[in-house]
This record gives structure tokens, C-alpha cells and sequence, in this order.
């Protein structure tokens, strides 16, 4: 089963993704989170950061462009090409509702016959700038049958592959994702599936690959970030707890040695806003972690409970 890191906005950036790729082995994969052209032709620092110095990176990277203008998206795609990617995916599939007012993430899929000239233009392109063309999708804005005229779409064009979150925008992450419409992409689908969405332990690959023994490919976002060791692992807690405190404290360090404390400090608690839940961290040391004001603070909280897990 070859695996794939999701984008999460704010957590896997690059120095997430460098520093897991360093302790944890088994990603085919990753994706950054969003990249969003404009009109001023110029990525943000922190998204150049992003995609910059690709042959340093421990993981196959491929960016993804969120926009629904066809001269951004295109101008992203020339500059993608040029830093020497390989492959550009193309995200349909983000629900927040600042970008989805923005006809952008998944707010694109209320608009198909949009969507479909955007693609009849934008498509021939990035082929010819030699890039694959990946997209990650929902089932659509509000209802899961928008799903297939939205495929219909896709089956148009030769993507590399179609990563689908079997929800809708409006369910965000909440309810038993869809997966009858997960069977309706693997019988009418043109184009390779991938699969994402609540796989959390590695049970759950486990009984997926049983389910769908023919899809070779899943890609995984909350589940990893709680548990980075999944794709090593077969535990519900890590087996091997000097790798997963090693791996923490590099990234700690190595976030320290980009940003300021607070912001260190609002990227880690963030991470285990996931691994808390997931390690099933109690509730005082969880609290302990999330109230630290210092770096010195949090590092101590952290290995208090890193501490109580080998007990």
C-alpha cells in the first residue's frame, strides 16, 4: 500500500515534512499545503519557502495550487515547472468556509460547467510543461450526487490520479465519511482513485485493503500527524518512544530555529491538538502542553508526558 501525507495547512509545512522524512520511512508522498496565486505574480515568502530547494527534501513533494483563475493557476504551474516538480495537484477539496465564499476548495465544485472550461484550458497546458496533473477532491458543495456530473468532468482528462474525501464541503469532517460514493469513483472513474479520509490507526488500512484490494493507494492526514509512526508501526502507541521523542524535539528545534517562541510554540501545541487525542495523552498533561508560555515550558511539559507513556 504506498502512502501519501496530506496537506494541512499550518502543519505539514516543509519543515514538518523534511524532519518526519528524516525519522519516518514509508511515504510515497506528500503534498504542501496551498499554494494561492494572485494577480501580483509572486508567491508569499512562506509559501516560496514552501517548494523552494527541492532536492533537499526527504519526501517526494508536489505542490498544490488553490485558485479558480485560470491565468493564476497557470502562472503557478510555470513557476512549479520551473523549480524542477515533476507533478502539480490541484486542490477541490478544502472546506473552510473563508475560501470556499472565494468559489475556491471545494467551493469550485458548486460551479461544474465553471469548472469544466477551467480545465478544458488549464489542462492542455500544464502537459505541455511536462507536469503531471493530480487533483484532490470532495463529492461536491452541498449534496454527495453533485459527485456525478463532478466526475463526469474529471473522466474528460488524463489526471495522474483523483484523491478523494468522500464527504461534502458542508459536512467539513464531522459524520462516517461517504463511502458508497467512494464505490460509485471506483466503478465510473477514468482515471486512478485514491483514497482519504479517517484512517487513524493501522487497523484501519488493514480492514480498507480488505474492503478495497484493488486500490493500491491511500493517502493520510489527521491519522499520521497523531500517530507519525503509522507508517512503521502496527501499535496504537509507539513501540519504539526514543524515534517519536527524537522526532519531536528535532521539529520543536527546528521550528525554533526559523520562527519566534510564540510562533514554535503555536505550531507544536497545534500538532498535538492530534497527537494528544490520538496517543491518548491525559487530560493534565494534554492541559499542561497547551497552557505553556515559555518554549522552556513546553519542552518540559512534553517530556513529562513522553515520561508517562513508558510508564
Amino acid at each position: 500500500m504506498n502512502l501519501y501525507l496530506a496537506p494541512m495547512e499550518g502543519i505539514t509545512t516543509r519543515i514538518y515534512r523534511d524532519v518526519f522524512g528524516k525519522y519516518y520511512k514509508g511515504l510515497a508522498k506528500c503534498f504542501t499545503p496551498f499554494l494561492s496565486p494572485n494577480q501580483n505574480e509572486s508567491f508569499q515568502k512562506k509559501e516560496l519557502f514552501e517548494i523552494e530547494n527541492r532536492e533537499e527534501q526527504t519526501i517526494l513533494t508536489v505542490p498544490q495550487i488553490l485558485c479558480c483563475n485560470i491565468e493564476h493557476f497557470l502562472w503557478a504551474a510555470v513557476e512549479v515547472a520551473k523549480l524542477g516538480y515533476k507533478e502539480v495537484n490541484f486542490n477541490l477539496g478544502c472546506p473552510s468556509g473563508t475560501v470556499v465564499t472565494k468559489k475556491k476548495g471545494s467551493g469550485f465544485l458548486l460551479y461544474p460547467d465553471e469548472l469544466e472550461a477551467f480545465f478544458e484550458i488549464v489542462f492542455p497546458e500544464v502537459k505541455k510543461l511536462g507536469l503531471g496533473f493530480s487533483i484532490k477532491t470532495r463529492l461536491g458543495k452541498n449534496e454527495p450526487d453533485e459527485f456525478k456530473r463532478i466526475l463526469d468532468i474529471y473522466n474528460k482528462f488524463d489526471f495522474t490520479e483523483i484523491i478523494i474525501h468522500p464527504r461534502v464541503q458542508k459536512d467539513f469532517y464531522k459524520g462516517e465519511v461517504r463511502l458508497e460514493w467512494f464505490d460509485y469513483a471506483i466503478a465510473n472513474s477514468k482515471n486512478k482513485v485514491v483514497y482519504n479520509g479517517d484512517l487513524f490507526m493501522k487497523e484501519d488500512l488493514e480492514n480498507f485493503e480488505k474492503k478495497y484490494p484493488d486500490i493500491d493507494t491511500v493517502m493520510l492526514g489527521r491519522g499520521l500527524i497523531g500517530r507519525p509512526f503509522l507508517t512503521e508501526e502496527d501499535g496504537v502507541l509507539p513501540k519504539d518512544l526514543n524515534k517519536l521523542r527524537a522526532f519531536h524535539n528535532e521539529l520543536a528545534n527546528s521550528y525554533k530555529n526559523r520562527y519566534d517562541e510564540h510562533a514554535t510554540l503555536s505550531k507544536m501545541k497545534e500538532i498535538w491538538d492530534y497527537m494528544g487525542k490520538m496517543l491518548f495523552v491525559d487530560e493534565s498533561g494534554y492541559k499542561r502542553i497547551k497552557k505553556a508560555k515559555s518554549l522552556e515550558e513546553y519542552l518540559f511539559a512534553a517530556e513529562t508526558v513522553f515520561c508517562n507513556m513508558n510508564i
